[in-house]
């Protein structure tokens, strides 16, 4: 029961700068997520269609597409400390998006809180690479999202932050200051009603006499079997 409590409690400033330090310490690959991005990318798996085990997002983490890259941890001990940080981190996530939505923030890198280089991303441009990764992980079960009309508007500050400076379709919007700063100022609303539209789905599907997603498709198999 202790480790359950624990899962429960936010991390502090000092867990933070910890789990920050570690992800850019030479023990990490060197297209280890950073902490900003790492935000992103557990924001979208918390809020999405399915839930996604750490087995399957934690070597994102690691290593840019997934790659077969671990961190040269010290020992045992420290491996089990910073995967508590993150999973406290996610569940953290979690509840401010679903108990108190009001609270949620997104965690930038400003450009006052860094030094910054030429090789530094744009402001957000990191948290909203991550949170698409996240989306990533279960591109075709998102399609719902794309699909509702209302809904398309909320990722689309996500996307053109993370796509931006690469993608000429969201170019334009984010090629001067002011425009970034919109968008920026949109992403902690746009996380918030990304999550509920997910668990509004989720609550429909779930309902008396809907099946589950697996009922569904077992459903849908035994009639194709029955068709043949």
């Amino acid at each position: 029961m202790a480790e359950i409590r624990a899962l429960d409690e936010p991390l502090s400033d000092p867990e933070l700068d910890e789990l920050e330090g570690f992800l850019a310490s030479d023990l990490v690959p060197q297209d280890c997520m950073d902490l900003e991005m790492l935000d992103g990318f557990l924001t979208a798996i918390v809020s999405g269609p399915e839930s996604v085990q750490p087995s399957e997002w934690l070597p994102q983490v690691w290593s840019d597409g997934g790659r077969s890259s671990n961190p040269a941890f010290a020992s045992n001990e420290q491996a089990q400390r910073i995967m508590g940080l993150m999973l406290r981190h996610m569940v953290g996530i979690q509840r401010t998006l679903g108990e108190s939505p009001t609270r949620f923030k997104p965690l930038l890198y400003m450009p006052d809180e860094k030094a910054r280089n030429d090789k530094s991303p744009p402001e957000a441009s990191a948290w909203c690479e991550g949170y698409m990764a996240g989306v990533k992980l279960r591109d075709d079960d998102w399609q719902p999202l794309y699909d509702a009309t209302d809904a398309r508007d909320w990722v689309f500050p996500i996307e053109a932050l993370a796509f931006g400076d690469q993608d000429p379709e969201f170019a334009e919007w984010i090629d001067d200051k002011d425009k970034r700063a919109s968008l920026v100022e949109e992403l902690a609303v746009a996380s918030v009603l990304i999550y509920r539209f997910w668990v509004e789905r989720r609550k429909t599907h779930d309902e008396p006499g809907s099946g589950s997603r697996r009922e569904r498709r077992d459903a849908a198999r035994k009639s194709r079997q029955r068709l043949h």
